[in-house]
């Protein structure tokens, strides 16, 4: 877990709904806030799970009501609704003191403009993400959803990564993300070439 949040990193999980992408940040933001690390957390879907965070916490530290209290603090909430409102932030965020921000799930809410200059403003934000990733030396973290759709030459469904080629010339380090198990999530590492077929099994329940 250390070398997917290190300074100055920008990194995608992507992968099916229900993989456990949230989850993984979940537990990213559990880790960083007992290591006495700020957290930002954007959220683009309102599927947000304090809860969670929560349970991960009292398993790893096994800390009281008070020492909870302190941890969650450290983790700022902001839900995202419009992408207008998304640039803005990333502005106040080079003037924020963090260690670490979680996007997760804001790419779809690019579709919404409804401009044809969709896929410059996705390439936009992730340079610009990576660009504060790498000045601020923190490490950021968003996630992508794979969309399922029926091939009709083939007669076949496949998956597919909204905005790829947008996103994969700007982040430092991609992995797939997969559920093997309903307590155990597969990360496996497509980017860059040096990682190609490195693999990391995590169990939710040690933690």
């Amino acid at each position: 877990m250390l070398r997917l949040t290190q300074n100055g990193t920008l990194i995608e999980f992507v992968g099916k709904k229900g993989a456990g992408r949230s989850h993984l940040v979940y537990l990213i933001c559990s880790l960083n806030s007992i290591r006495s690390k700020k957290t930002l957390y954007l959220d683009g879907s309102g599927n947000f799970r304090p809860e969670v965070i929560n349970e991960y916490l009292l398993k790893i530290s096994k800390a009281n009501d008070e020492e909870l209290k302190k941890f969650l603090k450290k983790i700022t909430y902001q839900r995202i609704y419009e992408t207008d409102k998304l640039i803005i932030l990333l502005k106040k965020i080079k003037l924020l003191e963090i260690d670490c921000v979680i996007i997760d799930d804001v790419i779809p809410l690019f579709l919404y403009n409804q401009n044809k200059s969709i896929r410059q403003e996705v390439r936009r934000f992730i340079r610009e993400i990576a660009f504060i990733a790498i000045t601020k030396k923190i490490g950021i973290v968003f996630t992508s959803t794979l969309v399922e759709k029926f091939e009709e030459t083939s007669f076949e469904r496949i998956n597919y990564e909204l905005f790829y080629h947008d996103i994969i010339r700007y982040v430092h380090i991609k992995a797939s993300i997969k559920r093997r198990s309903q307590n155990t999530i597969e990360c496996e590492f497509i980017h860059p070439k040096h990682l190609i077929d490195s693999r990391i099994s995590i169990n939710l329940d040690t933690f």
